[in-house]
């Protein structure tokens, strides 16, 4: 359970985001999917600052900055979450939904592995918490 309310609804919407992106994969909506992937790693980033931290994150600026302050402080397994933060915006954001490269077999790998990064920032949150 995350400490801060409000951080947890926004932990339940990247899960549903999450599972959009999947069913937009599933119907063969690469480039779509992939923009949702990231919105919903997005949001389980800014919930886990805001849960850790108590600081909302109100903008991507915002949410690197918090994600850094944590990796920074903390060390550890945000180690791990920083970097496939990093993975997301580049391949999902920038490669498979701006550039359109959402031909490449990778994508559905990592829209599938969002998932798995939500559970993660879920638990560092409840770790923190």
């Amino acid at each position: 359970m995350l400490k801060i309310p409000d951080a947890q609804t926004l932990m339940q919407d990247a899960r549903a985001m999450q599972t959009e992106a999947e069913a937009l994969l599933s119907g063969g909506d690469w480039r779509n999917a992939a923009e949702k992937g990231w919105l919903a790693a997005t949001a389980a980033t800014a919930a886990l600052v805001w849960s850790v931290t108590g600081s909302h994150c109100q903008t991507e600026t915002d949410i690197n900055a918090g994600l850094n302050d944590l990796l920074y402080q903390r060390r550890g397994e945000y180690d791990e979450l920083s970097k496939r933060y990093s993975l997301f915006t580049q391949n999902l954001l920038c490669d498979g939904f701006y550039d359109g490269f959402y031909y490449n077999d990778d994508i559905p790998d990592l829209i599938r592995g969002v998932a798995n990064y939500i559970a993660l920032a879920e638990q560092l949150a409840g770790n923190d918490a």
